[in-house]
Formats: C-alpha cells, structure tokens, sequence
C-alpha cells in the first residue's frame, strides 16, 4: 500500500531540500520525518515561511540524520500486490497469503493457513484487508480495554478505531481512547503497552513523572514494548 501524503503545499528548502508544508490550527511547529523519507513540517496557519526555514536550518543535523535512517529502510517496507505467496502482519507475525475461488467471505483467516482472499474481491485487495483490520482491532482492542481499565484504576471508556498513521492512540478531555487500526498488526504485549499508555491519560492527561509511573505500575517493562514500536512501527502497513 502506498503512504497517504499529507495534505499541504509542497516546497524546497536549500538545506532541507523537498518538504511539505502542512498548516493547520496548532500552536507549534513541528518536524516529522516519515517512513517513506518525506519531510514534513507542520505549523500553525500564519506562520511565515521565513520562521519555517530559520528552523529546518537550526535543524539540519536532525533532519540529515531522521532522512538517512528512513532512507535506509525505504526499500525494505513490504509492497504488497495481493498475490498468492505474500505475506500480511498481524500481531507480530508474518501470515501466509492466498488467493482462492468461491470462497464465501471477502477474507478469512485462519491460525494454521492465515489468509485467503476471494478471488471475486482481487481488485479491492487493499479495502478489504483494511476492513478486516480495523473489525479485528476494534473486538481486540475493546477486550484489552476492558482487561487493562481496572488495573489502571478507571472505568472502561468509549472507544474509537482510527486511520491514523502516525499516532498508535489517543485520549481526549471527554475520555475516549482512540486507536490506529495498524496497531493491530504489531506484538500483542506492543498493543497491551498502547492500550495502558492511553488508559494512564485519564488520570494524567500529560507525560509527567506521575504519567509514567502509571504505566509502570502496570507493565514495568513498558520501556522495550515503548522502544519496540519506534523502531518497527513504521513496518506495520499493507
């Protein structure tokens, strides 16, 4: 599957080179270097371009370094064309992959075969796993929730199922948790961490020393599971 660009006004930096420049209602500026080796620099709506390039310059070691890395990986993202052979992740594992006729539902899988599409589907290959994706993440994820709240020390809240990209999940001020759909792809104690990082957000809506001690009360070693996602997450596409 091919990365979903920003939306946002493409530029050129002469010590950052191509970037693209997202404006919205935020109140920083912030760089991300996204698994595909694209730059991308968010700002808020009236930022001039000069305050954009005096900071990629303040930031051009960052930036190198973030781009050289990404550009390490780029040729290793998996490309998948939804033919018999490949391989899908799911929960930490690379599955099996098939193309079959007459089956009765668009994609199965199975613990000992993995997956199967039906061939009458072929050409929605990519639409199809996405929902059976994000079916799966939403009757896992709520069972996690459910698991984790107690130990957390809060009540089982509202939950939403996100295509995010970037960001695994989220807690809002009304106390919904939200999860990307991809999560679902990684390890299961990767998903736990996730699942107790948002939870530890309803009772401290920040990354304070409190925040963390939360989450260690709950997975002393959320660190490796934490370290786990930021070097792999990138990985975990179709």
């Amino acid at each position: 599957m091919s990365v979903k660009k920003p939306e946002g006004e493409q530029r050129t930096s002469p010590v950052a080179g191509a970037y693209m420049l997202v404006r919205s209602r935020r109140r920083t500026v912030g760089l991300e270097v996204r698994p595909d080796a694209t730059l991308v620099v968010r700002a808020p709506t009236r930022t001039p371009v000069w305050y954009v390039e005096s900071l990629l310059r303040e930031k051009a070691g960052w930036i190198e370094d973030k781009l050289a890395k990404a550009r390490s990986h780029v040729s290793l993202l998996p490309r998948h064309d939804f033919l018999t052979g490949e391989r899908f992740p799911y929960l930490g594992r690379e599955w099996p992959f098939v193309v079959v006729a007459f089956q009765k539902t668009p994609l199965t899988f199975d613990e000992k075969t993995g997956f199967s599409l039906d061939m009458a589907t072929f050409d929605r290959g990519e639409v199809v796993f996405e929902e059976w994706y994000r079916a799966r993440a939403r009757e896992l994820l709520a069972e996690r929730v459910h698991h984790y709240a107690p130990q957390v020390g809060v009540s089982v809240p509202q939950l939403r199922i996100t295509g995010a990209e970037r960001r695994w999940g989220s807690c809002s001020t009304s106390g919904t948790v939200s999860f990307a759909w991809r999560l679902i792809m990684a390890p299961m104690d990767v998903v736990d961490y996730v699942v107790v990082h948002e939870l530890a957000h309803r009772r401290e809506m920040n990354h304070s020393v409190r925040f963390w001690a939360v989450v260690a009360s709950v997975l002393p070693d959320y660190d490796t599971r934490r370290r786990w996602l930021k070097e792999h997450g990138g990985m975990l596409t179709i």
